[in-house]
């Protein structure tokens, strides 16, 4: 017997179990579901042979192999996921010999069975009995355990489409602000004076101090990374977080004057609700954050999209995202999770059409999520039909690039956002790790956090002692982590999140390098061993400046601190690139992963010396020797009871990654990619 979840609206009364999840200790178990209701029920079929597929995008994705590049259409991703006709048969057998159903259809893309059946003959078929659930908002339906036959069960994913709801939690990053001036709204030609206490970069990060400090062009002075057509980068935003004209423009003619006037093209998916209601920053911070610094970090005519998803009742989410990429994923996206039934909805700012399923065809070539869940907050057959479509881009071509998150090693920074050891509820303050997602995800690129050690992480606290003749370049990079509040020191601390995932193993690109890191773990005798999963993926990737950022939010000049902050700047970089790949001629990156741990464990190009002009060793915060990444050794990220949970390292490290990224060198690496 496995433990199973099923968790359905009434008035859907579509049918999940799950093998390997335990019912959340809010779910109370009620009355069995009468014999005759009907639930209509979807089988998920497991996809064929999915080493082969991964292997296929780790070629492409391996800067020594002769397929480097060679990325598939659409047509060829469909094909390489349908099931054999054989398992299809098999599990039709099944089904048929088991049970009476109506309405036996196989989906266009070959990978999904829909039926209808009572709840008699589906709790036969699976061995269970069917109840009503409570968690004293609204009932739902749950099996608590079910079974399937040996053949069958290595034929299938999970049945759905509706599983277990989160629990409660949100994506919307959770941002922290300080307000410092407002600002006056300026015309299209207008160029506004920053205060000169404001221009300091050792204390806040803006775009020309990004620039300064990793090395990337001034937009438009390079030619090389002119936009080419076919180089896009799409953001991604949920409904309701908008951006302000008035903010970017605001923003532009402050930190870069020639975007004045400039806007994302807007790709709206199941409405794309933008609202100009309220003028508050909970709507608006991320969206203007986003936009203001990836487009004035690219030339001024550079596509760059806002991928828009929800509408004014149903806030989207990423399967509604990859399901606007990917029509057959549209079947398997959950009820009670994604809401499918929401639409059409004809309601005024509803989206009065069914779900957008393979409305954008062609992805952008870079597409940047500055959102974060918890792991455990979704069943795990969920998380990895999800990444499987991560794993579906990549082979097309596209780059993901997502922000670690902001709460270390925690899913938040109130209490209660750990792991229990021995219920795996989600309700302990200084239970297990719990990782985030989608950074867990092993075909995503993960942007973890770092800061200045002059940027304190409150601007009315400057650091002390700082020379005045000190230079940026002489100012040591650790790991981001700033007081979020005046509570518990441990409850309140936002640090550059990182761990390891418990659904995802860890992928063959990083093995080694995060080999070294447990090694070195292991070595100092460290008791946190069974807080996290070794063998799992190990996240960020790589890390950028993440505190302090000047942003102007709802007609204020503001700072404000994330990772969320650092993707769209990662993403911005690799957009770049991809200009001047793409006018030689070359490929877009596509998945980069596999090419930026290989360029760790090279030797820097000849005359790249010491990058920065930083010293080596310890204490200084970089080193020179990590390819095109300057490596971070001080600071860690905190929680889960732990002030000091992964360290910042030499090498990979959970909380930095490979270290923050040299623009120049990057691009000398990656450009020279065939």
């Amino acid at each position: 017997m496995y433990p199973c979840i099923l968790l359905l609206p009434l008035l859907a009364l579509t049918t999940t179990c799950l093998r390997t999840r335990s019912t959340s200790s809010r779910w109370q178990q009620g009355e069995p579901l009468p014999d005759s209701t009907l639930l209509q029920a979807s089988i998920l079929l497991a996809h064929p042979d999915t080493a082969l597929v991964t292997n296929a995008l780790l070629d492409m994705s391996n800067p020594m192999s002769a397929n480097y590049g060679k990325h598939w259409t659409a047509q060829q991703v469909v094909r390489a996921f349908s099931p054999q006709p054989e398992s299809v048969d098999l599990v039709k057998k099944w089904l048929l010999g088991t049970i009476q159903l109506d309405g036996l259809r196989l989906s266009n893309s070959g990978d999904q069975l829909h039926f209808t059946t009572s709840a008699r003959d589906l709790g036969r078929l699976l061995n269970t009995t069917y109840y009503y659930f409570s968690d004293g908002q609204s009932p739902q339906v749950a099996c608590p355990s079910y079974s399937v036959p040996p053949g069958i069960s290595s034929l299938i994913d999970y049945i759905t489409p509706t599983l277990p709801l989160p629990h409660d939690r949100h994506g919307l990053p959770k941002r922290h602000t300080s307000p410092l001036v407002s600002v006056p709204r300026h015309g299209a030609d207008k160029r506004a004076a920053l205060p000169a206490a404001l221009s300091d970069c050792r204390l806040f990060t803006t775009p020309s101090c990004l620039r300064s400090f990793y090395h990337m062009p001034t937009p438009d002075s390079d030619t090389t990374t002119s936009p080419h057509p076919r180089s896009t980068l799409g953001i991604f935003e949920m409904s309701y977080v908008t951006w302000r004209p008035e903010d970017l423009d605001s923003f532009f003619s402050y930190f870069s004057p020639s975007h004045i006037g400039t806007r994302p093209t807007v790709t709206p998916i199941n409405g794309g609700y933008l609202q100009y209601l309220y003028n508050i920053s909970a709507f608006n911070l991320e969206a203007d954050l986003d936009f203001s610094y990836a487009i004035s970090l690219l030339p001024t005519n550079q596509s760059v999209s806002n991928l828009q998803v929800g509408d004014a009742y149903t806030q989207g989410n990423l399967n509604h995202l990859l399901a606007a990429f990917d029509k057959f994923y549209c079947p398997s996206l959950s009820q009670s999770i994604d809401k499918t039934s929401s639409f059409p909805n004809p309601k005024p700012n509803g989206y009065n059409a069914t779900i957008d399923c393979g409305t954008i065809p062609k992805p952008p070539s870079v597409i940047s999520i500055s959102y974060s869940w918890s792991e455990v907050d979704f069943p795990p057959e969920y998380l990895k039909r999800q990444c499987t479509e991560f794993l579906k881009l990549g082979l097309q071509g596209t780059s993901v690039v997502v922000s670690s998150g902001d709460t270390g090693v925690q899913s938040g920074i109130a209490p209660g956002t750990c792991i229990d050891p021995v219920t795996g509820h989600h309700d302990d303050p200084r239970g297990n790790f719990s990782p985030q997602w989608p950074a867990s995800c092993p075909w995503v690129t993960v942007v973890g956090g770092t800061q200045l050690s002059t940027q304190t992480g409150d601007v009315n606290v400057p650091p002390p002692g700082i020379p005045p003749n000190m230079t940026t370049v002489e100012v040591e990079e650790t790991v981001f982590r700033a007081a979020a509040g005046s509570e518990d020191t441990l409850r309140a601390v936002l640090s550059s999140s990182g761990g390891f995932s418990n659904t995802h193993l860890a992928p063959s690109y990083q093995k080694a390098a995060v080999g070294r890191y447990l090694e070195n773990y292991f070595a100092h005798g460290t008791n946190m061993t069974t807080k996290f999963n070794t063998t799992g993926r190990g996240y960020p990737d790589i890390s950028l400046l993440a505190s302090t950022y000047l942003a102007v939010v709802s007609d204020k000049l503001t700072t404000t601190f994330g990772t969320s902050a650092s993707a769209p700047v990662f993403a911005s970089m690799l957009t770049l690139i991809n200009n001047q790949r793409l006018r030689e001629g070359k490929k877009p990156l596509g998945f980069v992963n596999p090419a930026l741990y290989g360029s760790a464990a090279a030797p820097l190009p000849k005359g790249k010396g010491k990058g920065k002009g930083k010293g080596k060793g310890k204490g200084k915060g970089k080193t020179t020797g990590s390819g095109p990444f300057n490596d971070i050794f001080k600071g860690a990220n905190a929680g889960c009871g732990l002030d000091e949970a992964f360290q910042a390292t030499e090498g990979w490290d959970a909380t930095t990654g490979l270290g923050s990224v040299d623009f120049e060198r990057l691009r000398e690496v990656l450009v020279g990619l065939p």
